[in-house]
This record gives C-alpha cells, sequence and structure tokens, in this order.
C-alpha cells in the first residue's frame, strides 16, 4: 500500500495508450494517466503493482532546500550560502561572501526568490540575445516561468519560453537550452535537421549537447524543488 501522505493525481487521456507513473518533483505527488477505456479499479490495481517502484522514485527525490539562512542555492552552478543581515537596509546583494539578506528573518524566502527571478531575468535574456545574434534568429518575445515540466518551449508564433530556474545551472546548461528553443524558430520538430543546426553551436558540438542533456536529467529535479 502506499503511504497515506503520498498525494494520487489521476488524468485521464484520450490520447493515451495504456496507464503510466510519474513523480512530480516538486510536490511529491504521484501522477497517474489513464485511457479513456481502462477502468478505475484496474487503474488503481496498477498502482498498487507499482508500490515498490513508487516508494524508490520519492525516496530518490532530492530533499528540499529551504531559501533560509545558513542554506545554500545555486547560482550559475556555484552553491552560494544565504547570509541573513537583519540590520542591513539593501535588500538582497551578492558578493564574495554570499548572498546576504537584509531585513526581518520571515521575509528571507520571498526576499531570495525575487532576486534570483530578477537575475534570472537578466542573464536570461542577456543569453538569449547573444546566441540570437550568431544564430540569426529572432523571437518574437521572451517569457519566464516557474514551470515543472519543462525548461524551455518555443511555440509557433515564435514565443520563447524559459525556466527562470535555469540561472541555478552552470552556464554552459543554460545555454544549451536557449540554443535548443532558438533552433526550433527554423525547425519546428526535433529532425536532424534540428540536431544538426544545434550542435553547431554548442561547444564540442553533439558532445557537449549530450553532456547538457545528461546534466540536465541527473540534476533538474534539484533545482525544481530549491526556492
Amino acid at each position: 500500500m502506499l503511504p497515506p501522505t503520498v498525494p494520487l493525481i489521476w488524468k485521464r487521456s484520450t490520447r493515451a495508450r495504456r496507464i503510466t507513473l510519474r513523480i512530480e518533483p516538486v510536490r511529491g505527488e504521484v501522477i497517474i494517466t489513464v485511457p479513456e477505456r481502462i477502468s478505475r479499479d484496474r487503474a488503481l490495481a496498477f498502482v498498487h503493482q507499482q508500490t515498490e517502484w513508487i516508494t524508490n522514485a520519492l525516496a530518490a527525490l532530492p530533499e528540499k532546500q529551504a531559501l533560509a539562512d545558513g542554506s545554500e542555492v545555486m547560482i550559475e552552478g556555484r552553491s552560494i550560502p544565504i547570509l541573513h543581515e537583519p540590520t542591513a537596509r539593501r535588500g538582497c546583494w551578492l558578493d564574495a561572501e554570499g548572498l546576504h539578506v537584509s531585513g526581518e528573518a520571515s521575509h528571507t524566502e520571498r526576499r531570495v526568490r525575487d532576486f534570483l527571478q530578477t537575475m534570472a531575468k537578466e542573464r536570461l535574456t542577456q543569453t538569449l540575445q547573444t546566441y540570437s545574434a550568431k544564430m540569426d534568429l529572432h523571437p518574437a518575445r521572451l517569457d519566464l516561468r516557474d514551470v515543472r515540466t519543462r525548461w524551455g518551449s518555443c511555440t509557433r508564433q515564435g514565443r520563447i519560453m524559459l525556466s527562470w530556474r535555469l540561472l541555478m545551472a552552470p552556464p554552459e546548461i543554460r545555454d544549451y537550452v536557449v540554443i535548443h528553443e532558438l533552433a526550433h524558430l527554423k525547425h519546428f520538430n526535433h529532425g536532424p535537421d534540428f540536431w544538426a543546426l544545434v550542435d553547431r553551436f554548442i561547444p564540442q558540438g553533439r558532445t557537449g549537447r549530450l553532456a547538457a542533456e545528461r546534466w540536465l536529467r541527473e540534476n533538474g529535479t534539484a533545482l525544481l524543488r530549491a526556492a
């Protein structure tokens, strides 16, 4: 049996061909996607059969990191200590010692998050502009969001979405996601021409791209569970 505290989220799908399970990394929910033709009882029996997998997957989630004094936050691939400065009047500032946060301790998490999102907008916009010029591909718009399922996306209308949490990843990982989404402006698919275009602008080409994808698979959940 699943622990009673584990939320089970049901999703019916007309496109699904089989029952699938996945773990929502932030809230630790078990999401089950069920084809229309399959009964709830059969789907629930499948969940019970997968109890061991679910238990192991939940146990493997990285521990959530609070944005509080004495903890650390990732910025561009580096672990930065959070330092509460109760008597200061400077908001948040970053220096060689760490990320300083002024004001009441109860406001630390919000102020750190606001600081990170502001910094993300600056760095990701700069990165997008740099590679847009190099690739001669120009998006109609950039949106930064706090998403849990993808690091970036591109619409047919030319609008690019990036997760602000890419600020936490090393710069080469952030660059890969930006290059990937810009390439969709020319190739709205994942065919050979698309990957050839991506690899042309990634340092070390295909090897660098595969390394970036591996880094996101291995470390992405930790970024999603921070902040």
